[in-house]
């Protein structure tokens, strides 16, 4: 306990081809944040699905070659995990994946304070985790959400917990980044050639030649899409 424990990191790319490569080599820079277990899931544009692969180690024992190149899409997003919350078990290994109103992917860095009183009162109404992390009670809340777009089902499941968090969300549309309103855990944003990148730590830009632009903000909610 006598050093730093970072505490998960994570990375998105949007709008490059090669986008599941990108985000491996960020999780690569960040393999001091977390080196439990890794995982990286795209969105395919062309044949409209989500696909992914999770593994428990460091980076390069779970990524090589062969599935990093069935993992289609340009956008993506990755998580390294030091666990905060759960075992260390496949299960916990995020992004994570749920389906309300469409699928979303999601990624984690941080803890929430509240995430067991939120389990308890959501478990009560039914709702079946697939997962011992505070992170999964998000995606539920989400899907309970009544508000009509996804940016508003986001803002008012975020409303409900309280603790540190930088988020990244996959969707259809695009990748959104969340950061907690006190901004305790990093969150930076930086251009590529071709496309977007968010990541923990700027080391990452360093690796994929991207040009940092600046932190995302406390409280901010950034949305990367077509447009």
């Amino acid at each position: 306990m006598d050093k730093m424990h970072e505490e998960c990191g994570i990375v998105g790319i949007y709008g490059h081809p090669d986008a599941a490569n990108l985000t491996y080599l960020g999780l690569y820079a960040l393999q001091h944040r977390g080196q439990e277990a890794s995982g990286i899931v795209t969105y395919d544009d062309e044949d409209k699905i989500f696909r992914q692969k999770k593994g428990t180690g460091l980076v390069a024992d779970v990524f090589n070659p062969q599935n990093l190149s069935l993992l289609k899409g340009s956008s993506a997003i990755g998580h390294n995990r030091y666990s905060t919350a759960g075992e260390s078990v496949l299960d916990n290994v995020q992004p994570l994946i749920g389906s309300s109103q469409g699928t979303l992917a999601m990624a984690h860095n941080g803890n929430l304070v509240n995430a067991k009183g939120l389990r308890e009162e959501l478990e009560a109404e039914g709702a079946l985790f697939q997962s011992t992390v505070d992170s999964e009670v998000i995606l539920h809340l989400l899907a309970r959400s009544s508000a009509d777009t996804l940016i508003k089902r986001i803002s008012d499941s975020l409303s409900r917990v309280r603790g540190a968090y930088s988020l990244l969300f996959l969707a259809e549309e695009g990748i959104i980044a969340v950061r907690d309103p006190y901004g305790v855990r990093p969150l930076l944003l930086g251009r590529l050639k071709t496309g977007y990148v968010l990541a923990s730590e700027s080391c990452v830009f360093d690796l994929i030649e991207a040009e940092l632009i600046r932190d995302v903000k406390p409280g901010e909610v950034i949305v990367i899409n077509a447009d």
